[in-house]
């Protein structure tokens, strides 16, 4: 279901209505590195949501033409959601060492090419490790995963009894891509527990991500 439309995403995101994929993916990753709350701060969730829920949208060629159409139909309306930029300063918050606003670019991408290159491992279960470099850790930054992930079936999942779901076929569960992004703290050691700072709702189970340096192995 697409988000209400008081919002236009590609004012938001700062790119034009015919934004290819590579233009939409830089756009995301420079605003999504800035305004990530284990960054920014709490203060910033809501604004990285946003962003978040702009580029799921733009991102998915279905999800897409559906917003499009309804944006030609309505009118633009992005004066309600201004682009977010780095003039505006986000909430800072003092209590931690931030990660600093520069991808690890080695340990983004989807998990199969993490877990083909040793990036990540599934040695463990309910969690992923990842693999970083002494040099990775030491610096800190950002790092995205893209998976699969099982949700409850939005649809019919509250109901007590099983029916015919055009969406789950009655499975109660679906599948949906998530994209988690990682604030990873410079100094960050082996044995570290990294969260998603957001999740999508309805996640049957948590993904959670464990740090192992190639020096300890």
């Amino acid at each position: 279901m697409l988000p209400p439309s008081t919002e236009d995403y590609y004012a938001l995101l700062g790119v034009h209505a015919g934004a290819d994929d590579h233009e939409l993916r830089r756009a995301w990753r420079q605003l999504a590195a800035q305004w990530h709350p284990d960054r920014a701060g709490v203060g910033a969730t809501a604004t990285f949501q946003q962003l978040s829920a702009a580029y799921t949208v733009l991102s998915d060629p279905i999800a897409r033409a559906a917003y499009d159409w309804r944006r030609r139909v309505s009118g633009p309306a992005g004066a309600s959601a201004p682009r977010p930029t780095a003039a505006t300063s986000p909430p800072h918050r003092a209590a931690r060492q931030p990660a600093p606003a520069v991808m690890l670019s080695r340990l983004c991408g989807s998990l199969s090419s993490l877990l083909a290159c040793g990036a990540a491992r599934l040695d463990e279960p309910g969690f992923i490790t990842l693999v970083l470099r002494d040099i990775e850790a030491a610096q800190g930054g950002m790092a995205m995963v893209s998976m699969r992930v099982e949700l409850w079936c939005p649809n019919c999942a509250a109901q007590e009894r099983s029916v015919a779901c055009a969406r789950c076929g009655g499975r109660r569960t679906v599948d949906e891509l998530f994209s988690a992004w990682l604030a990873v703290p410079p100094g960050v050691s082996t044995g570290e527990i990294l969260a998603p700072s957001v999740e999508l709702p309805g996640m049957v189970e948590p993904v959670r991500f464990r740090v192992r340096l190639r020096g300890a192995e």
